[in-house]
């Protein structure tokens, strides 16, 4: 199947830009500080007993301190909601972005535990080499109190080590579908993990010359007349054909991952405690209707509250005495008000809905609300403007609605599986070079099916920009 460059542009153009400009910040971060570590006079001498492994921990470091700040924001999902919802941020393909912020949360995750593993190899070479190349001329340097002493890392790594690799195994599929609360709780260990990672740097194992100027990396010292090494190297060396004039003094780097997490952190709280104090209002428990297929429905009211699509609350076994091991919670649906003056105004000019549904008892519960809209349609003479389409997947024997009430469902009833190319065929042909929006939620491989097919060059030249709500 082709590839359509104006169709990818639109779906996923946004996304590969965000995520260039993202690894271009982490490859330059990176860059600069191994430069800084590898070629810096204020690190000559601990590079020279430390090598490359002193280069990699400040990099990696480095690249840790940017995604720990940045995986926090795409969890302020008031703030998001406030700017997804109110149109502050005008573009939509901004705001189809803000859609993906878990994308992003999950990017940098995998980022954090990549350059947690490289960070961690690279100071236990440190640790090697404090011991073996242990400095008799600068002790002051050493974190070794003498040749061959191998001192090992401090409780706060080995913490912060063990509570990422519980939050990083419990954020699995596997664990978040089978025991959600696991992955819950687990993940919450971030603020333990925030606390632990702005002590970490405390000790002070690093250090940096702080008189360069005075002491330049390789000078002569007053007693020293002719150094350890060849006329060859020492014409190399840095400092060489000048004297020292005082001795090398070196002071611990000051912790800086505070001045990267503190300002998301205190944002990600504060987005807490509202949703917090948000939670402690009332809530009024209007009716609980159980609809075929194990599924409820919840209806309750509760002051400056409005729903938004994909809020799901299991409130199973609260609610019901004894409901069953497969019971399902429909998300909450926003109650909405039609136009009373006409139509003209909305820019939707078209509405193609599709629903799958194994069993024919899981259309009923929201059959009512389907009829309601195609008879407000009818008498307001638009009959074209919402095309319903509703599959049976499981075809044993021939199912149908049969209330008369349902009768303008029944007749769109389909058994089998939607034929997807030939709709998206059809809707390419009468919406040339427009854009068609396609809204999915279900299973993934149907996900994956209309995602390929919205990318594809056969319609047309039309646009269609797929979007999708998971639940997982």
């Amino acid at each position: 199947m082709a590839l359509s460059v104006r169709s990818w542009v639109a779906n996923e153009g946004g996304k590969h830009l965000v995520l260039v400009l993202w690894l271009g910040a982490n490859t330059l971060l990176f860059m600069r500080t191994f430069l800084l570590y590898y070629c810096g006079q204020q690190y000559h001498y601990l590079h020279q007993m430390l090598g490359l492994g002193l280069c990699i921990s400040r990099a990696s470091a480095s690249v840790l301190n940017l995604n720990c700040s940045l995986v926090l924001l795409p969890m302020c999902r008031s703030l998001l909601t406030y700017l997804r919802g109110t149109h502050t941020v005008r573009s939509r393909k901004a705001r189809r972005l803000l859609d993906k912020s878990k994308t992003f949360h999950m990017a940098c995750g995998v980022a954090i535990c990549v350059f947690s593993v490289v960070h961690v190899s690279a100071h236990l070479v440190n640790m090697v080499n404090f011991s073996v190349r242990y400095s008799e001329e600068f002790p002051s340097l050493n974190v070794a109190r003498y040749r061959g002493e191998v001192r090992f890392p401090g409780i706060t790594g080995i913490l912060l080590v063990l509570i990422l690799f519980l939050m990083f195994t419990a954020s699995s599929y596997c664990i978040r579908v089978s025991n959600y609360e696991i992955f819950w709780y687990t993940h919450n260990l971030f603020i333990v993990f925030y606390i632990i990672l702005i002590v970490h740097v405390v000790g002070g194992a690093l250090k940096y010359q702080t008189n360069f100027e005075a002491h330049p990396p390789g000078c002569l010292r007053a007693n020293q007349t002719n150094p350890d090494k060849t006329e060859e190297e020492s014409g190399q060396a840095e400092g060489d054909g000048r004297s020292c004039r005082e001795e090398a003094r070196f002071q611990p780097n000051s912790p800086e991952t505070w001045l990267w997490v503190s300002g998301p952190l205190c944002l990600y709280c504060a987005e807490r405690l509202y949703r917090y104090i948000r939670s402690n209002s009332p809530v009024t428990i209007v009716a609980v209707v159980r609809h075929p297929c194990d599924v409820i429905e919840l209806r309750m009211l509760k002051k400056d509250f409005k729903a938004h699509p994909g809020q799901v609350k299991r409130f199973t076994e609260l609610l019901l005495p004894d409901p069953g091991a497969e019971s399902e919670i429909l998300p909450m649906v926003q109650q909405r008000r039609y136009p009373k003056d006409g139509w003209r105004h909305f820019r939707l000019r078209r509405l193609y809905f599709v629903w799958v549904c194994r069993e024919l008892q899981s259309f009923y519960w929201f059959a009512e609300l389907l009829c309601a809209l195609h008879h407000k349609l009818w008498k307001e003479n638009r009959p074209d403007y919402l095309n319903l389409q509703l599959f049976v997947s499981q075809t044993d024997g021939l199912q149908n609605i049969s209330e008369e009430r349902y009768r303008p469902l029944s007749s769109r009833l389909m058994i089998g599986r939607p034929r997807w190319k030939l709709l998206f065929e059809e809707i390419g042909r009468t919406n040339k070079h427009k854009r068609v929006g396609v809204f999915c939620c279900g299973p993934k491989g149907i996900s994956r099916t209309l995602h390929r097919l919205c990318n594809s060059d056969r319609y047309s030249g039309t646009t269609f920009e797929f979007n999708k709500e998971s639940f997982s």
